[in-house]
């Protein structure tokens, strides 16, 4: 299934989303977090998590957009059952 322009669009914005979690994350790690809720020091780093989980998602789905997924010439998928 091919991502349409809502689907890559709402990704562009999940991926911004994911960067300032990292960059919150990685600052949180050491010092601290304090954005509408606040996290001691070792847990500062949870966004940081929650970012890459978005992250990686998104280019996963991306990646499943092109071309190259269709299945091998003679699979099983691309045989017409008559």
């Amino acid at each position: 299934m091919r991502m349409n322009l809502f689907d890559k669009i709402c990704a562009v914005l999940a991926f911004i989303l994911a960067v300032i979690f990292v960059l919150l994350g990685g600052l949180g790690i050491f010092t601290g977090c304090k954005a509408n809720f606040a996290l001691p020091p070792i847990l500062g780093g949870l966004p940081l998590l929650v970012g890459w989980g978005i992250i990686k998602a998104v280019l996963v789905a991306w990646k499943v957009d092109s071309p190259d997924s269709s299945p091998p010439e003679g699979s099983p998928e691309c045989k017409v059952w008559e």
